[in-house]
């Protein structure tokens, strides 16, 4: 069974904006590689930092909406911990009511990653 979950990824603020769609990319190849099937990415742009953290001030934020099975999870943190262009990560399972909050036509259609757009 596949589980709603919200996860939000930190990436390097020296990355470019072709370097932050790779690395969306690949985060999204992840999460489909695993089982799961990602339902939004919402790229926030690149923010300042509420407190420094890795010795970083600023930070490119994406939100990730997905389903996936939790097996999935662990792998996918397995992966963050080595991976460099991610600095911060966090991943929440949606409850119940959070998951019937969501906008009818987020709960079942796909996204492609193509189909990100930033805001700044």
């Amino acid at each position: 069974m596949n589980n709603f979950y919200e996860k939000v990824v930190l990436l390097l603020p020296t990355l470019s904006e072709e370097e932050v769609q790779e690395v969306v990319n690949k985060i999204s190849s992840i999460i489909t590689e695993n089982g799961g099937e990602i339902l939004k990415i919402d790229n926030w742009g690149k923010r300042k930092l509420a407190y420094k953290l890795n010795k970083q001030t600023m930070g490119y934020y994406v939100l990730f909406l997905f389903k996936a099975p939790s097996s999935a999870i662990k792998k996918m943190e397995e992966f963050y911990r080595v991976y460099d262009p991610v600095f911060k990560f966090m991943i929440v399972k949606l409850t119940k009511q959070q998951i019937a909050a969501l906008p009818p036509e987020i709960k079942g259609i796909p996204v492609e990653p193509s189909e990100v757009t930033a805001k700044v």
